[in-house]
């Protein structure tokens, strides 16, 4: 498995690397997802707020968005250091200062809204959504199952984008 973490921000950010890999590998050895490569990028607002705007077409940023990679839609990544596409599973990007703003908001210390906002993605990486009821309660299921109780205190806050 390789998990590789960009920082596109210059904020003194102290990435808590091994927390964020040790989410990862959970979740894509839950779904036994073995010999994975997948990028995880930690940018800022407006980054989020074009690809929102162009894959979206919601003209905001957001906190995550995920980019598979897959057989019907091909290579869909932004990122195009990473052109060996062989098990890659795709793009998790983040906004740093939406995340910032998140674990502001529910009181949740950073490390633990980065760890959500991680498995979050990767979770829509694997196929998971949350378009319907039943979709979203089986996605936050299996984020409870990665990442403990606490994290229902992040589902149950106002969104901060």
């Amino acid at each position: 498995m390789v998990i590789c973490i960009e920082l596109d921000v210059d904020e003194g950010l102290e990435v808590p690397r091994e927390a964020l890999i040790s989410v990862v590998s959970a979740a894509l050895s839950t779904d036994e997802h073995v010999g994975t490569k997948l990028t995880i990028r930690i940018t800022g607002d407006e980054l989020l707020r074009k690809l929102n705007r162009e894959h979206r077409d919601i003209d905001e940023p957001t906190d995550v968005l995920s980019f598979p990679m897959t057989d019907e839609v091909g290579f869909t990544n932004e990122f195009p250091d990473n052109e060996d596409a062989g098990g890659y599973l795709g793009d998790v990007v983040i906004s740093f200062p939406a995340a910032r703003r998140n674990a502001e908001l529910t009181n949740t210390p950073f490390d633990r809204e980065l760890s959500h906002l991680v498995t979050h993605g990767t979770l829509h990486l694997l196929g998971y959504s949350h378009d319907s009821e039943a979709d979203k309660a089986q996605m936050r299921d299996h984020e409870a199952k990665l990442l403990g109780d606490w994290v229902h205190a992040i589902w149950d806050a106002p969104p901060t984008h």
